[in-house]
């Protein structure tokens, strides 16, 4: 019986991949489009308005200040960093309110187009290479995967980054150099990253033709050219090529890194080797929260946390999910890793291509490994990684036999996967953007309301404070100013705020609680016990714990409360 359903579903396949091939053009990527549009829409549902991500507003008041008085600041006019990190979102965004856009809909609708633009370019990628079933279950995979989507919808540019990462990659197979050096302009205008894409097809150029193909290197120089003044302008403004926010990062995952490991007694070697952590750390993180870990159904067992992290519930059907998506990727590996082969690879413009997108993200994942070893919010920071993953998962299962109970179980067991992670990652949303409305947004709005226009405030996450209190800030996670980054965490937080002035702080997390988060920055400034002013608890704003440990868990983005505190001088 099971060998017959095999059987005609197999006749099934091949009937439908054949008719795949006579249709229009237009037909799969209008599909995919759909998918993703529906997909979208799904998740926005019930909350459509807000973003689950406190720095996408950021980019909101970076984008209302340039659009409304010409010049690119957060709180005050005269302020040296710059804490946007994708000069063309805020473009896009604030070109969208001076023509009278919504920016939440002009962020919206940007995020789901650029994954639309990610789906059909992914199909578009590898069509050359594979039958259209093939590259529309690969593109659809990327793309309606729960972590591109919670992407798509975070109010940041990652899906941008990415659409525009895909469009390059295309316009230097069909070799259109003037759409390239356009192209690779934008994609270093929206994250600096991009240079990694540029320097992946360099080095596919050299192992081609040993010396790049003059229209390459003119093309890629126009490109860098037009990107050169916003660095210009940084290095000018900020002392730094990059923006302020890039080195505040660095500085914050330090500082959180020696407080853990004082905190929990771990051996400080472990600061030391956080670079060489950062493949575990990936694996550990795509296995968990991107292939089923935590979206698979019961029966589940607990996991404790490390280092005062939550402990996490794992699905027992985790680890034969884990050993199949790791043999997929064997059985891809197997047929790719043939350095013999890549020359030749090289010299084809159906292949090469291929072997470019994987340079990329092995450049990519090498510079955060050495500058900033940590995946980022829901792992954005290498939102990249989807798309090698996804393509090397449907490689290595159009490898097995065509007629096959095992291709038959994997294929069932893969849907699974995907629908399961998805569903999953729909409720992660939900759960943050509870958060930002009854934790983060409520604070701002508790701010705006009960503090009087002369006092100042000062926050670490000052985003939605910002953009909802409707009132200048002074941050003290040295996104803007820089130069205050060794005060906020060398025991001179205290001296920092009573100099600007600031009567009241808000902070994520009530102090001295190890259930509201793995870090205490009340205690991590030294505010706790400060000489020049006691910290009087005035508000807590937060959502249920388990809502909250649910969006806090795959994203790592907030802490379970927003704590309001008045300064009071000694």
């Amino acid at each position: 019986m099971a060998e017959k359903i095999i059987e005609t579903w197999d006749k099934f396949e091949r009937g439908l991949d054949a008719h795949a091939q006579d249709l229009p053009r237009w037909t799969i990527p209008a599909f995919i489009a759909a998918c993703i549009l529906i997909a979208a829409l799904l998740y926005l549902y019930p909350s459509p308005r807000e973003f689950p991500m406190d720095d996408a507003y950021i980019h909101f008041v970076y984008a209302e200040n340039l659009a409304e008085h010409g010049k690119l600041f957060f709180s005050f006019p005269d302020e040296k960093g710059v804490a946007t990190s994708s000069f063309l979102w805020v473009i896009l965004l604030a070109v969208g309110r001076i023509l009278g856009i919504s920016i939440h809909l002009m962020a919206k609708v940007l995020g789901i187009a650029s994954l639309i633009v990610v789906g059909i370019g992914v199909y578009l990628f590898l069509r050359p290479l594979w039958t259209p079933l093939r590259s529309a279950a690969a593109a659809l995979l990327v793309s309606l995967s729960g972590n591109m989507l919670w992407f798509s919808l975070n109010g940041m540019e990652t899906t941008l980054f990415l659409a525009l990462g895909i469009l390059t990659l295309l316009a230097h197979r069909s070799e259109r150099w003037g759409w390239f050096a356009v192209l690779a302009a934008l994609l270093t205008l929206t994250r600096p990253e991009g240079l990694f894409l540029v320097a992946a097809i360099g080095l596919a150029e050299l192992l081609a033709n040993r010396i790049p193909r003059r229209a390459f290197i003119l093309a890629a120089v126009i490109g860098l050219l037009l990107a050169a003044p916003w660095y210009g302008y940084l290095k000018l403004r900020t002392g730094h090529f990059l923006p302020t926010s890039a080195s505040a990062k660095q500085f914050g995952s330090a500082v959180a890194t020696n407080f853990l490991l004082e905190q929990y007694h771990l051996p400080k070697f472990l600061g030391s080797i956080s670079n060489l952590l950062y493949p575990a750390m990936w694996t550990a993180y795509l296995l968990e929260f991107g292939l089923g870990g935590m979206a698979l159904p019961p029966p589940k067992f607990r996991m404790a946390g490390v280092a005062g992290s939550p402990g996490v519930d794992i699905s027992i059907w985790a680890f034969p999910a884990a050993a199949m998506v790791i043999w997929l990727m064997y059985l891809a590996g197997k047929h790719f890793f043939k350095w013999p082969q890549w020359r030749h690879w090289a010299h084809n413009p159906r292949k090469r291509e291929l072997l470019i997108l994987f340079f990329w993200v092995v450049l990519h994942n090498l510079a955060y490994m050495i500058l900033l070893p940590i995946p980022g919010t829901a792992s954005r920071y290498g939102a990249v990684n989807y798309i090698i993953l996804w393509i090397g998962i449907v490689a290595g299962f159009s490898s097995l036999a065509r007629i096959s109970f095992r291709r038959w179980v994997v294929g069932l067991f893969l849907f699974v996967i995907a629908l399961a992670n998805g569903l999953y990652w729909n409720r992660v949303y939900d759960a943050n953007i509870e958060h930002m409305l009854d934790a983060r947004i409520a604070a701002a709005n508790y701010v705006r309301e009960n503090f009087s226009d002369g006092e100042l405030c000062a926050a670490f996450d000052v985003g939605s404070l910002r953009y909802y209190s409707g009132r200048p800030l002074v941050e003290v996670a040295a996104l803007m100013n820089p130069d205050g980054a060794d005060k906020f965490f060398a025991g001179g937080a205290d001296d920092y705020l009573v100099e600007h002035g600031v009567t009241c702080l808000v902070l994520p997390g009530r102090t001295g609680l190890q259930s509201e988060g793995i870090l205490d920055f009340a205690s991590i400034m030294g505010l706790t016990d400060s000489p020049l002013f006691e910290m009087e608890l005035v508000k807590v704003f937060e959502i249920d714990h388990d809502r909250w440990l649910l969006g806090y868990l795959p994203t790592v983005n907030y802490q379970a409360s927003v704590t309001i505190y008045r300064l009071n001088p000694k």
